[in-house]
């Protein structure tokens, strides 16, 4: 027997001996509790426990797959049938097992009805909490599974757009490679193990972001091209780690390297209170297609689930195209 299964009978155990102790209180006869009154209420309870388990092994199926007339129609059975075994418990078939005892049936049928309802209507509501908190869990554990799978991503994807570029720099035996090895060393090092948190320090993620920008300033003939703009202190905040960092390298990648005449990217973000605003607007190179669709490459689409992950309700994304410039607006709510 798994330790799940123990607990759930400890449960149904804790549960009975608490309604045990509750009835007993309420049954006795007189004020001091009797051997008669732990007789009675043992008893009492046969009708309620089969009438509660029939609901709750059998007749909850119907309620699980919304069958609520069926459900209603056989609980009344249920109820029905556990009431008239109570009447007939005490009032026939008792004394043949207790026979030094004179035992009656305090309540009529459809005060018992009454008692086994409350029973049902308890036990259903523990059950379906139970459900519910497991569902949460499942889920909860569901979310976890498919964000280290979105992180792992992250990696390889990062890696890939990074090599490329120092295998361009190679080809034209760029005296800036060494350089770029170094800065491309130190972004993989966070990549790879700082990040593997939930949460890292803005100001940390911050810096990553203006090292890959130096990384790529390498590759460029003017700096000119590449604006950061920082306003707000960054500083007792969190956010996912490489969140920001997708958009960016998309913006690279379409903006300077796609062709297109006067190409530039800028970068501002924006820390008001708990609240981060992020804009980032590039040109579009000729070569590229001028639509959203561009947007959905592993990395942006990785990051858009992440976010709807992390952050429901609490992050609003916008990405739009006008007069050759694409823009993406992140607003997000800080840890």
């Amino acid at each position: 027997m798994d330790k799940i299964a123990r607990n759930r009978i400890l449960q149904h155990i804790l549960f009975w001996c608490l309604s045990f102790l509750i009835l007993l209180n309420i049954l006795k006869v007189s004020a001091e509790i009797q051997v008669i009154d732990f007789i009675y209420t043992f008893i009492f309870h046969i009708p309620v426990v089969l009438v509660v388990y029939i609901n709750l092994m059998f007749l909850f199926r119907f309620l699980e797959t919304r069958k609520f007339v069926l459900y209603g129609f056989f609980l009344s059975i249920n109820l029905g049938v556990g009431a008239v075994f109570y009447l007939y418990l005490f009032d026939n078939w008792i004394d043949y097992v207790f026979s030094g005892y004179y035992f009656v049936a305090y309540y009529g049928f459809w005060n018992m009805v009454f008692y086994l309802s409350v029973f049902v209507a308890a036990t259903s509501l523990i059950k379906l909490a139970r459900g519910w908190f497991r569902l949460k869990e499942i889920e909860k554990e569901k979310t976890l599974t498919e964000l280290k799978a979105l992180k792992s991503q992250i990696n390889p994807h990062f890696l890939f757009n990074s090599l490329n570029s120092i295998y361009s720099l190679s080809r034209k035996n760029s005296p800036v490679l060494p350089e770029t090895v170094l800065k491309l060393s130190s972004l993989m090092r966070y990549v790879i193990y700082e990040s593997d948190v939930d949460f890292i320090g803005l100001g940390k993620e911050i810096e990553v972001i203006k090292d890959y920008i130096k990384l790529q300033e390498l590759r460029i003939l003017s700096e000119e091209k590449i604006t950061l703009k920082i306003e707000g202190d960054p500083e007792g905040h969190k956010i996912a780690p490489l969140l920001l960092l997708p958009f960016i390298e998309n913006s690279f990648k379409h903006g300077l390297k796609g062709g297109a005449e006067n190409a530039f990217v800028s970068i501002k973000l924006e820390i008001t209170g708990k609240v981060l605003n992020f804009e980032i607007e590039n040109s579009a190179g000729q070569s590229v297609e001028i639509t959203e669709s561009k947007f959905k490459g592993i990395g942006i689409h990785n990051v858009k689930k992440r976010l709807e992950l992390i952050y429901p309700g609490a992050h609003a994304i916008k990405i739009s195209e006008n007069n050759g410039k694409y823009k993406v607006l992140l607003q997000l709510q800080l840890r």
